[in-house]
Formats: C-alpha cells, sequence, structure tokens
C-alpha cells in the first residue's frame, strides 16, 4: 500500500509571491527614474532654447557696462590753462632762477610776518575741468637765495625745520592730495629742484597749495617754497600790461 507524504506549499508560495513583488517595485523604480530624467531633459532643452533666443534680442554691448573714468590710464597733456590766486586775488608768476641757469615760471609759498610776503596758500582754478585722469608735474624748492639767508643766520637756522606743503584737488568728483616735505638744511639732496607728479581725478576744477606743519613741533617759522608747474599756461587775465613787455595770449612756463 502506497505511503502518501503531506507536503508544504506554503513557504514556496511566499517565496515566489515575495520575488514577483520585488522584481515588480524594481521595475517601478527603474521607470519611475527613466520617466524623470526625460522629463529634466526636456526643461533643461526648453531652457536652452529660451536662453538663446532671449540672448539673441539683447543688444550685445563691447564695452563693460559699469565702466569708470577714473579706472582709466593717466593721461599728461603738454598744456593745462588756467588762472592763479591766494584765494582773493590774481597773483603773477615770476621768474626765478635758483640751483642752476634755468628760469622757471612760479609762484612763492611763504609764512611771513610781513603781509606783502605772507603767502601761505595759493589756488590754480583750471580754464576746463578735467573729463578723465591726467598727470601734473608739480615741481618745487626752497631758492638758493632763501637757503643761503637762513644758514647765514644762527637764529633763523635753529628755528627752520624744513617746509612741507598740502596739495589737494577740488573738484565735482572724489578728490586727492599728496605732501611735499623738504629740508634743504638737512639733506643735501633736496638742495635743488624737486619734482612730483600729481594724478588730478575727472572732474577737478581746482589745485590747492598750502603750507603745512611738520611734526612733531609743527613749526612754520621761514617756511617758504617756490612752485613751478611747467604745464600751466595762465590765462590772459593774468598778464601784467606792463610796456616794453613780450604779449601773448597766454604766459607761457619754460
Amino acid at each position: 500500500m502506497a505511503e502518501f507524504r503531506r507536503v508544504d506549499l506554503a513557504p514556496g508560495i511566499k517565496t515566489a509571491i515575495y520575488e514577483a513583488t520585488t522584481t515588480t517595485l524594481v521595475k517601478s523604480i527603474i521607470i519611475n527614474v527613466f520617466i524623470i530624467l526625460a522629463a529634466a531633459a526636456g526643461v533643461i532643452l526648453l531652457l536652452k532654447n529660451g536662453g538663446d533666443a532671449g540672448t539673441r534680442k539683447v543688444k550685445q554691448i563691447t564695452a563693460p557696462v559699469a565702466s569708470r573714468v577714473a579706472d582709466a590710464v593717466p593721461l599728461r597733456p603738454q598744456t593745462i590753462q588756467g588762472q592763479v590766486d591766494n584765494f582773493h586775488e590774481p597773483i603773477t608768476l615770476e621768474r626765478i632762477r635758483s640751483w642752476g641757469p634755468d628760469i622757471k615760471y612760479s609762484f612763492m609759498l611763504a609764512v611771513s610776518p610781513n603781509p606783502k610776503l605772507n603767502q601761505p596758500r595759493v589756488r590754480v582754478v583750471l580754464t576746463y575741468q578735467t573729463a578723465a585722469p591726467i598727470v601734473l608735474e608739480i615741481q618745487y624748492t626752497v631758492t638758493q637765495n632763501m637757503f643761503d639767508m637762513i644758514q647765514a643766520n644762527p637764529a633763523t637756522k635753529n628755528e627752520f625745520d624744513g617746509v612741507a606743503v598740502q596739495v589737494t584737488t577740488e573738484g565735482a568728483g572724489y578728490n586727492t592730495s599728496a605732501l611735499l616735505k623738504l629740508d634743504p638744511r638737512r639733506l643735501a639732496g633736496d638742495r635743488k629742484w624737486l619734482s612730483y607728479n600729481l594724478i588730478l581725478p575727472p572732474a577737478t576744477k581746482e589745485i590747492h597749495f598750502g603750507i603745512a606743519g611738520i611734526p612733531p613741533r609743527y613749526n612754520v617759522s621761514w617756511a617758504n617754497c617756490a612752485i613751478s608747474l611747467p604745464q600751466l599756461r595762465v590765462a590772459p587775465a593774468q598778464v601784467p600790461a606792463t610796456s616794453g613787455a613780450e604779449r601773448s595770449s597766454t604766459t607761457k612756463n619754460p
């Protein structure tokens, strides 16, 4: 008589159902990933086409939009026209020969108890304000005859601490400044005409020159300085109408 064994099919069915469910879930995930990637690619393509179309409608600009005139390379003009005054009345440039045979048209800055000689501040008013950064050459010195006078007087020699000139620009834009210092009594290298290139910013209208005190004593006794601006051409109103003088439309510096 044959024996019949009871076989439990439940574990196999469970395994098959689990595998089928897992396979279906993986396929669903893969399909969803492909759908998301396809949608993203479509969006990127639309954005690119739209961007290209928008770009074609925008006017191309060759120069930077936010370029500043102040960032331009400074120019060095041969001539700069303007007038010179002491903030009250016009002054005439002097012919000064010092530390050599050359004559320089200059104005004097000086601190003196004599009202006729006291002129601690001078202003140069430009005929046309600067449209771009330009280089202004400033030549300055304590004249040789003044230096000899200071050296010859022991009291004056002890009081003299050199000289400093504050130079500032004034205009509609930003301003700049420089401090020119020299001490010919102590420094042999200062016994000559020194030179400094000042950058005038755009929209500069005036350049101010003034005697400044030097620390630590801030003593301005006997402080004096001759200033020459080789590029400056003084306006006709500055030219003195004296008999026998050469007449010209401007006073030209050598």
